[in-house]
């Protein structure tokens, strides 16, 4: 049963005892990424999560924060995201007090060392040169800046190399002092943990953490118009393609129904892209799609992979699926296959610690409550055919319709030809 306490400050912890299990997942959400940032600190968010595990006042070296949960078979991680930096733990239930002690010194006491801020640089510089030369996760990126230009839903979250150069070991501390602060904060914890034990546990741990105030996001502006493309040439032995759309926001009325329709185009094996693309037509080794709601813009967007000479038929395919979808709607079998299939998806995702500790801290941040999973899918149980239909008559636009291509392609012409919703 989840239980939630709201600690002086603001700071938020949820405890969702899971008796059953023999572990406790702790994660610290802080409500803060890329959706917060403008130049000059593009990325800093990200480099701040980098920075918190090069050492703590009382674990002062990357090797003793890692052992201090690898050494119990425990998992220690973190990412950066649109909204906010999530660090966690998930460790056996006789260890919870040492997730909590080593999570609350990470984020209350590092060192950021100015020799550790100059290494981190050349880090995130190679794993931003990783990306470059992985078309298949660059092309993602290539999409977002097509679309959305210079906004924090155009960029890369982890920055670029020149902004990722240019902070300053001032910059970065005041950063972290402004934004981890206990109206920013959220604690989710999950497992095998009495809820009054755990809160008292939290309570004395973040006892330090400053007060503050929550961060604001960068508001979003429209999209690019299309229809477009972004072609990246490249002499890769694949073409990599995204098609996106603006999407919907995260507290839209039509949430589950664009939930419904996403699963249907693209969710899995099951979905008609998958289906007719790599099943019926073996254009394709992966297709898929998947829908992206922030706080004020969505973005729904296909992706694949192909070989160079199937890109055009592999389009005009996917071109072909989006107009049936546009103009018909999905079938009665369709619809029921996926509201099982999303019901099934979201129970199953709540057998591990972590999941439910994970769903329970970014619910909180993102809508200032945790939605019952009961609540869930019975919105997703009353979605209609009507609902999906006018999902995808609000989504699938051609003059928001945005095409990014990386591979061997030099002219971009006939491609444009088939950006087409007619």
């Amino acid at each position: 049963m989840l239980q939630t306490f709201t600690m002086p400050g603001g700071l938020r912890v949820l405890v969702d005892e899971l008796p059953h299990t023999h572990s406790v997942s702790v994660g610290c959400f802080v409500g803060v990424g890329s959706g917060h940032e403008n130049p000059p600190s593009c990325g800093i968010s990200h480099f701040i999560e980098h920075m918190l595990f090069k050492g703590s006042r009382r674990h002062p070296t990357p090797r003793l924060i890692s052992d201090a949960i690898e050494g119990i078979g425990g998992i220690l991680d973190a990412y950066t995201s649109f909204e906010s930096t999530v660090y966690y733990a998930k460790v056996a239930d006789i260890h919870f007090d040492r997730a909590v002690d080593v999570l609350s010194d990470m984020l209350l006491q590092p060192c950021f060392d100015p020799r550790d801020v100059e290494k981190e640089r050349r880090v995130i510089a190679e794993e931003l040169r990783q990306t470059e030369d992985t078309p298949s996760e660059l092309v993602h990126l290539l999409l977002d800046g097509a679309m959305w230009g210079d906004q924090p839903l155009g960029r890369d979250i982890a920055g670029d190399e020149a902004s990722v150069a240019a902070f300053a070991h001032e910059q970065v501390v005041a950063h972290w002092a402004r934004h981890y602060n206990r109206a920013n904060t959220v604690i989710s914890i999950a497992g095998n943990i009495a809820a009054e034990r755990a809160a008292m546990a939290i309570a004395q741990a973040f006892d330090p953490m400053p007060y503050g105030e929550p961060a604001l996001f960068v508001p979003s502006v429209p999209p690019q118009p299309g229809p477009a493309l972004a072609l990246r040439t490249d002499d890769s032995e694949q073409g990599n393609f995204c098609i996106g759309f603006p999407g919907i926001a995260q507290n839209d009325r039509d949430r589950r129904a664009m939930q419904v329709f996403d699963t249907v185009l693209g969710g899995g094996m099951s979905s008609r892209l998958f289906q007719e693309i790599r099943e019926e037509l073996g254009l394709a080794y992966s297709v898929g799609s998947y829908s992206r709601e922030h706080h004020d813009a969505g973005k729904w967007v296909i992706y694949g992979s192909v070989e160079p000479d199937n890109l055009a038929p592999c389009l005009e395919t996917t071109m072909r699926e989006l107009r049936g979808a546009l103009n018909d709607g999905i079938t009665d079998d369709e619809l029921r296959r996926v509201k099982e299939q999303v019901k099934g998806g979201i129970l199953l995702s709540l057998e591990d610690t972590w999941s439910v500790a994970s769903r329970n801290g970014s619910h909180q941040l993102r809508y200032g409550r945790v939605i019952p999973v009961d609540q869930v899918v019975a919105e997703v149980e009353q979605v209609m055919r009507d609902d999906v239909l006018r999902v995808a008559q609000r989504v699938l636009r051609q003059d928001a319709l945005h095409l990014a291509v990386i591979g061997p392609y030099d002219d971009g012409d006939e491609l444009r030809a088939l950006l087409t919703l007619a």
